[in-house]
């Protein structure tokens, strides 16, 4: 029982990861009816800025953390000008192609930047392992779910209670009404897409003494787009909900089946929540919400 407690606990740390990447994802298509492929990106992104600031610049370890969720938030926004305005009248799969192009472009100018270089970024919190009720854990994995589950609340409460959250649900929900009465829909979509980004690039920091960062890190923003489905794509909470289910059980599946097997595992849990129920797991009735 101790063991199955440690490996689920392993799991929400991962999953509460996979819970920020899929909060960027829905946000943003609830918001423009758009998949951002280029999301996981901005989670490679948001490592390699923080590493650049702290590690190559010198610059203290919070304020390089902030600023590479800010650059990375401010970039997001950009893209949303440059590839998704422009867009916006052409068919959903142009504009999902053009966010695939934009992820291609950001990983291959990190990698002409930064070469194939794998580096590892200084955790956030001690890794020194401790034991409580017999299961071992540490304060990093204990301070990425914390710190994941601090931002998903802080994002809810901004989305649902203050002026400026309301006016950008407004947006998503018909956004003639909101240009009538005074809202301004090219601000408000890119201040989406940089809460979307900013939100990876917290992930991607916080997973980044986990993992070696490389250019290619950011493909793990799939397993935040399968956890966002997974719950339900339309659903704010539902998708926070699936991506701690996803990191359980992928990591039940990594160590009782076969740690080779993680990743199949992923997928085909997709296809069965697919097959069983597309509109996700915590989605009640027809209004997409948990």
């Amino acid at each position: 029982m101790e063991l199955f407690a440690q490996v689920v606990l392993s799991g929400l740390s991962l999953g509460s990861l996979y819970a920020l990447v899929g909060l960027g994802f829905v946000i943003i298509f609830k918001s423009t009816s758009v998949v951002n492929f280029a999301h996981g990106e901005m989670l490679m992104l948001g490592a390699m800025i923080a590493l650049w600031l702290h590690i190559d610049l010198g610059v203290q370890f919070h304020l390089a953390v902030l600023a590479a969720v800010l650059l990375t938030a401010a970039l997001g926004a950009l893209v949303e000008v440059v590839a998704f305005r422009p867009l916006r009248a052409a068919p959903v799969v142009t504009v999902i192609l053009a966010t695939v192009a934009v992820a291609q472009m950001i990983r291959a100018g990190v990698r002409i930047v930064r070469g194939p270089e794998v580096s590892r970024f200084p955790p956030m919190f001690p890794t020194e392992p401790f034991s409580f009720l017999g299961v071992t854990m540490t304060p990093l994995g204990l301070g990425i779910i914390v710190v994941s589950l601090l931002l998903v609340l802080v994002f809810v409460l901004f989305f649902r209670k203050t002026k400026l959250g309301k006016g950008m649900e407004a947006t998503s929900e018909n956004p003639e009404a909101a240009t009538l009465v005074g809202i301004s829909v090219n601000q408000t979509f890119s201040l989406i897409w940089a809460v979307g980004a900013g939100l990876a690039a917290a992930a991607g920091i916080l997973l980044a003494p986990l993992i070696i960062i490389t250019p290619d890190m950011g493909l793990i923003g799939i397993k935040g787009f399968i956890g966002a489905v997974l719950g339900g794509f339309t659903s704010i909470p539902g998708a926070v909900a699936g991506g701690f289910l996803l990191g359980v059980i992928e990591n039940l599946a990594g160590f009782y089946i076969a740690g080779s097997m993680k990743d199949v595992i992923a997928f085909l849990v997709l296809l069965l929540v697919l097959w069983v129920r597309p509109s996700g797991l915590f989605v009640v009735g027809s209004s997409g919400r948990a």
